[in-house]
């Protein structure tokens, strides 16, 4: 079987490791995957699928690019398929110097490097300009991203191709009694549920979320709201909630494995990001036919049908989102218009089995090149 390292800087579940996650799940009868990456939640994952991991302790970015150059001297495979910024940085720096190198496809998990200070967006665009020389194939998750890329000159464009992300539709079907229990179980039995899910790190811009909600029950107490996820604001995050006056409207849920269980027992689906690649909350919320708000950005756009599927609101707009939201909330038959329209939506253009083929397709084009 041909031999495919998936390499991730990771070790919790983001977005862009529940991709890698069906992608490897999807395909593991097909290709041998190994999957390097840090200790975690992400490595436990492949080991009950009896997939081979290796975890990677080192912490020292020199310590790590060695470990990689003995890993992939070792395991000698076709492909290297790298997952962000920094494990395309650690395993195009360890492969310099192969005689015989193996094909790397590097996924870009949504391009974040032009939104940094003026140095270091210099700087990790001048590094990605130059380690690109040993990059195969780029994958971009987005148009938005593709154009990105582009207009910063870091790959020529034939090396470029856009795989859009998928999910597992049939997940988000969940059982009603189970939707009803959890809801129970929360306190949050006739009320209306508002709903983010997202790491708690400044490009999720949550602030924005619960000034809206400060303004929302003022007119309309009977709104909760779940924010899913962990991240360094937490504890900033849960001052301005109290700041506020929210600590009765919010819930902070921590991680959660039962993503698909909260998204179903809420009313309103939001993300507030002030940038993403191509988010997966908009397409869970499709998923499961809830309406959903998110703002309006690149990238962000391409999951959604404005006006059809939900709403899209000026970015860091509290009174904007606020507006949507209450627009939502008076109108059910509107909400669930939206729902139905968003899961057609979402499983007409972002199956992961659609995705899981592109990605196939890909592994087995690269290879042919040589042959």
């Amino acid at each position: 079987m041909i031999k495919i390292i998936q390499i991730d800087s990771f070790s919790g579940l983001g977005g862009g490791q529940q991709i890698l996650f069906e992608i490897v799940k999807g395909l593991r009868s097909e290709f041998n995957f190994l999957i390097i990456a840090p200790p975690g939640l992400f490595l436990e994952k492949y080991s009950q699928l009896g997939i081979r991991t290796y975890q990677l302790k080192e912490k020292n970015i020199i310590k790590i690019v060695k470990k990689l150059r003995e890993s992939i001297s070792k395991e000698r495979p076709e492909i290297l398929h790298l997952h962000g910024t920094r494990a395309a940085i650690w395993a195009r720096l360890a492969i310099i110097g192969f005689k015989n190198r193996p094909k790397i496809i590097y996924t870009l998990h949504g391009f974040h490097l032009p939104r940094k200070n003026f140095l270091v967006r210099w700087l990790f665009l001048a590094i990605e300009r130059f380690l690109n020389r040993w990059t195969d194939v780029l994958v971009c998750v987005s148009g938005a991203d593709r154009n990105l890329v582009l207009k910063h000159k870091t790959i020529p464009e034939n090396r470029i191709v856009i795989i859009k992300n998928g999910i597992d539709i049939e997940k988000f079907q969940v059982n009603k009694e189970l939707v009803e229990a959890e809801k129970k179980k929360l306190g949050l039995t006739d009320k209306f549920v508002l709903t983010s899910i997202g790491r708690l790190h400044p490009p999720k811009d949550f602030s924005t979320i619960l000034k809206a909600l400060k303004l929302i029950i003022t007119q309309n107490k009977n709104f909760r709201l779940l924010i899913i996820g962990d991240g360094p604001l937490r504890k900033l995050l849960e001052n301005e909630v109290e700041e506020f006056g929210l600590n009765q409207c919010v819930k902070f849920l921590g991680f959660r494995e039962n993503t698909p269980i909260l998204i179903n027992l809420s009313d309103i689906i939001i993300l507030s990001s002030r940038w993403e690649g191509l988010p997966l909350l908009p397409l869970e919320a499709g998923a499961s036919k809830k309406s959903i708000i998110i703002s309006n950005i690149e990238g962000v756009k391409e999951t959604i049908i404005n006006g059809e599927t939900g709403f899209l609101f000026k970015p860091a707009s509290a009174r904007d989102l606020a507006d949507k939201v209450l627009n939502l909330y008076y109108s059910e038959k509107l909400r669930k218009k939206m729902g139905e329209n968003g899961y057609r939506f979402v499983s007409e253009n972002f199956s992961k089995e659609r995705m899981i083929k592109e990605y196939e397709d890909l592994y087995k084009e690269i290879l042919n090149e040589n042959s």
